[in-house]
């Protein structure tokens, strides 16, 4: 996911959590025929963070580091350490023991059970400069997967349990997004008057090159009006695709938004009911 280069001022917030939620999508559709389901790397999300949150909560994941009973390695689970010398210090001085942006993330699917058994950091270092081979910690897990036996008549009301974080989660989640686009559509209208201004000058400059009092400054103007025009319009259609881009994603967490509620407002028998109505659905669309 994309990096985060300033945190009090992070301007890549919503394209973080849009990118988790497309993240949590593919999974969501991609792992009802699997047994176990592992994802591991550099997601540039604290745990605490929006993304982070979103993707455990619609998938399911869960993250060994809190899973597992035994962890050795650096000091809170951190990943990327101030100790490291491909790191500026500077930059983790808020986080005196560094940050855990690098995750193993796993659940098991149908009739498997999953844990971890042992989890820790390791950094590998050159053999001949000691100096080590990333700036990130590795992740080394050992996870035990086995046939879990058919549970007895579970409970419908377990769903109910877990819904209204993940409604908190997708509400918040909904709100960046419905920010993120007042954004890119406020930038997108002002590029768009900014070439619009620099189309209007160019005639203007060709009048006044074509005369003689004025000839040498529309010369020189020209160029640079030529590239306000090119690059305010290359601006204009990047913050339009980004627009686009985050209505998609606002407008899907909206739908599943409304449809958890939906849910949450029902009975336990009619929750049973919708979600094997929801399971029909994703199986006919599927095929």
């Amino acid at each position: 996911l994309h990096a985060e280069y300033n945190r009090q001022k992070d301007i890549y917030l919503t394209h973080r959590v849009a990118q988790a939620w497309e993240l949590a999508q593919f999974i969501h559709h991609t792992s009802r025929k699997a047994d176990v389901v592992l994802l591991c790397g550099d997601l540039n999300l604290h745990p605490k963070d929006l993304g982070c949150r979103l993707l455990k909560e619609w998938t399911g994941l869960r993250d060994a580091y809190l899973e597992t009973r035994d962890f050795k390695g650096s000091e809170e689970g951190c990943t990327m350490v101030p100790k490291n010398c491909y790191v500026n210090p500077q930059e983790l001085e808020p986080f005196p023991f560094g940050i855990r942006i690098d995750y193993v993330l796993y659940k098991a699917v149908s009739g498997f059970y999953i844990s971890c058994k042992t989890l820790k950091t390791t950094t590998g270092h050159d053999p001949h400069s000691g100096t080590p081979l990333s700036d990130h910690e590795a992740l080394m897990a050992t996870l035990c997967v086995r046939q879990s036996p058919p549970q007895h008549n579970p409970s419908p009301a377990h769903g109910l349990a877990e819904r209204p974080p993940l409604i908190s989660v997708l509400r918040e989640a909904w709100t960046e997004l419905d920010l993120g686009v007042a954004r890119a559509r406020w930038w997108a209208t002002l590029t768009g008057y900014t070439a619009t201004l620099g189309l209007l000058l160019l005639p203007l400059l060709c009048v006044l090159a074509a005369g003689q009092g004025a000839r040498e400054a529309a010369l020189l103007l020209w160029a640079p009006s030529m590239g306000l025009v090119l690059g305010a319009g290359a601006a204009y259609l990047f913050h339009m695709q980004e627009a686009k881009g985050l209505c998609r994603a606002r407008a899907e967490l909206q739908h599943v938004l409304g449809r958890e509620r939906e849910a949450q407002d029902l009975g336990p028998k009619s929750q049973a009911a919708l979600l094997l109505g929801q399971q029909e659905g994703d199986r006919a669309e599927e095929q």
